[in-house]
């Protein structure tokens, strides 16, 4: 309403100009301190309820307009005609209301108006409406920004497309491009206004909202009554705005794609058309939530949780016998599907078709590599680590294209396209972002010496630290989000995160892939020793396709503490092991893997030897510390067994595990299953 000064009624019947401070909505008049003052003592206006001008002015403007008295009659109203939804005095009940028989005493049906559940439904409602636009502008904006990575999905698929032929189709990609950006600007414009035109309807509902909270405060129960039915109404329609809203297909999703020419593969000179930009919608699947009265349906869409996750073994890739010393340390798949393996021993980077198949080595990056990520095009990023540089690599070209230096050991990489974030093994461990160029962007400290691998996700970070058993969650801007522990992930090494925000964990020590929820709560072991999950380390997931890359170690080497020589007795139980295609336990597996404790003061003199078939049952191995009760000087050893061995036979994997420096063990599983070791010929 607007800021004016209103003029007391009765005082200016008598020509006088006396500012009002009061407002009677019964007597419909406006009074000043003095008349107010008499108006309060008079016994047919001592009840009346006032409010001052400034209460007054807060009305909504439709409340204001509703009379106490019958304007037709100038009487006061008595009673409530149910069937015309209208209040009327004695004289409109003989004009208007003689046929009615639903007339109820206007007293009986304002009583308790304000508490009544009218009030509180009507707001519940008000709720539940803003909430649900809400919702649509969200979903409005999420629909923009989906229609935005389909658009750089199609552009990919363009300039793929556009790379395999030749000059003629510079012209036509480029009607192509305009095409499709010419279709998405239609539909972000269109999506823009409508934006606009549902902020408005939020804006309006807030009003109605605040309406309804001054009504009750200031109105007069008859107001309240009526102001009530004009709410209602509002909300009632607003309720329909939304049904109409998917009715008509304006909340559909929209996707955009491209169609390439079925004549492009011909590559004539009557091709004239790179394709087209088409847009398609589906039907609505937005969920609004609904109330009793009021209430639009609308389809709900599932949502996606780690529950959902279920894997198919698609590929195995086969390492060439060349390399008969491999780690694994790093994985690729690249968007045409191929995939690149980095081996730790021969420094070398391997090329693998989408089938498994092994293509070339691209090139040796010459000192131990760490990590390996996909930039854009045709480029990637290695990290070698003790040379603490960053390598950026044409993969097509085979070239090294950039050389970025940090100043410490640079482990785990990811990169989003525009920039690198790379783990520095430092004290404490470092996240730092760098871009193309080699410019420092930001550094993370972050907890825990073992930090050492990382995934890249919108806006934020993930880190394993490996030996605290800790994921760490960060913004790019060096905010904790969240960090958590998990019973079912024991040394996590490397993650790679999907499409959707899981997490995808390898799990060395338990032999597991573990995916968690975005927000870190939830945990689900999804593959594991059953399904040939053997000490995991590096991990990949191709977000369009939803592919996951697990790679097993390769180089499990066995470690000892005993440094003293070989000594006949030993030479004659490993040529026992030779001849029998037995292994050693000690310093291999468990909780000894890499270690190799002493079991005799300081040599390793007692063991545990298992056959092929039950050294992949081990599940644990551990030199217990010494305990002079049942032995003068040896240690005790223990060792557990997984008993359910025989469902490897039914694996379809082909695992290549190097277990020492002078043995191997070759698991091929397809239809049953073959374990022996193979010794070298010293």
């Amino acid at each position: 309403m607007a800021s004016v000064n209103h003029i007391c009624h009765l005082c200016e019947e008598e020509n006088v100009s006396n500012v009002a401070t009061i407002w009677c909505a019964e007597c419909e008049t406006f009074l000043c301190k003095g008349c107010e003052r008499h108006h309060s003592r008079i016994k047919a206006s001592k009840r009346h309820q006032t409010i001052t001008l400034d209460e007054y002015k807060k009305l909504p403007s439709f409340i204001v307009d509703i009379k106490s008295r019958c304007e037709k009659h100038d009487e006061k109203y008595d009673f409530y005609c149910k069937f015309h939804g209208d209040p009327c005095c004695v004289k409109c009940i003989k004009d208007k209301h003689k046929d009615c028989r639903d007339l109820d005493p206007l007293v009986e049906i304002l009583r308790d108006i304000k508490t009544s559940a009218k009030v509180s439904n009507l707001d519940k409602e008000f709720n539940i409406l803003l909430e649900n636009f809400e919702t649509v502008v969200k979903f409005l904006n999420f629909r923009t920004a989906n229609l935005q990575e389909n658009k750089t999905e199609s552009l990919n698929e363009i300039r793929n497309m556009r790379a395999s032929i030749n000059k003629h189709l510079d012209k036509i990609e480029k009607k192509m491009v305009d095409d499709l950006s010419l279709e998405f600007n239609k539909i972000k414009l269109k999506s823009d206004q409508f934006n606009s035109e549902i902020e408005d309807k939020k804006k309006y509902i807030q009003n109605l909202q605040e309406d309804l909270s001054k009504l009750t405060m200031y109105a007069t129960d008859l107001q309240i009554f009526i102001g009530l039915q004009y709410l209602e109404k509002s909300a009632s329609e607003e309720v329909e705005v939304l049904h109409d809203l998917q009715k008509k297909g304006q909340l559909d999703e929209i996707r955009l794609e491209t169609k390439f020419s079925s004549d492009l593969k011909c590559l004539t000179d009557n091709i004239s058309t790179f394709g087209t930009a088409v847009a398609h919608s589906s039907p609505c699947t937005l969920q609004l939530k609904t109330s009793g009265k009021y209430q639009v349906h609308l389809s709900v869409p599932p949502k996606l949780t780690i529950d959902n996750i279920k894997l198919n073994l698609t590929t195995t890739l086969k390492i060439p016998n060349t390399f008969k010393k491999k780690e694994i340390i790093g994985c690729q798949i690249l968007p045409d599907g191929r995939i690149l393996i980095l081996d730790r021993i021969s420094t070398s980077l391997l090329l693998f078709s989408k089938n498994g198949k092994y293509l070339e080595k691209v090139m040796v990056v010459g000192s131990p590599p760490s990590d390996i990520c996909y930039i854009k095009h045709n480029l990637i990023a290695v990290t070698i680590q003790h040379r603490e540089t960053i390598l950026l690599i044409d993969f097509l070209k085979k070239q090294i294209t950039n050389t970025i230096k940090v100043s410490q050991n640079s482990f785990g990489i990811d990169s989003n396209g525009e920039v690198l974030v790379v783990n520095l093994h430092g004290c404490p461990p470092t996240l730092l972002t760098v871009n193309l160029d080699g410019n420092i962007l930001s550094e993370i400290k972050v907890p825990g010496k073992f930090t050492i691998r990382t995934a890249l996700s919108k806006n934020n970070i993930v880190c394993t630290d490996w030996h605290n058993r800790h994921i760490y969650c960060y913004t790019t801007d060096g905010i904790l989000l969240w960090t958590n522990k998990y019973e079912d992930i024991c040394e996590p090494f490397g993650i790679t995160i999907d499409k959707n925000g899981f997490i995808f964990v390898a799990s060395r020590k338990n032999d597991k892939i573990v995916v968690l929820s975005e927000d870190g709560e939830t945990s689900k072991t999804i593959l594991s020793k059953e399904n040939g999950i053997v000490y995991p380390f590096a991990i990949n997931i191709d977000k369009s396709s939803s592919t996951l890359l697990v790679t097993n170690s390769s180089n499990v080497v066995r470690d000892s503490q005993d440094k003293f020589k070989v000594d006949k007795y030993g030479k004659r139980l490993l040529e026992l092991c030779r001849s029998l295609e037995l292994f050693l336990a000690n310093g291999r597996v468990g909780s000894d893997r890499g270690i190799g404790h002493s079991t005799c003061n300081y040599s390793v003199i007692d063991y545990a030897i298992v056959s092929p078939t039950l050294f992949r049952a081990v599940t644990d191995f551990n030199v217990l510390p010494f305990d002079p009760v049942p032995s003068d000087v040896h240690n005790h050893i223990c060792l557990q067994l997984f008993s359910n061995i025989a469902s490897v036979n039914n694996l379809n994997v082909s695992v290549d595990l190097d277990i020492t420096n002078d043995s191997d063990i070759v698991i091929a599983c397809e239809g049953e299953s073959i374990v022996k070791p193979r010794w070298a010929s010293d």
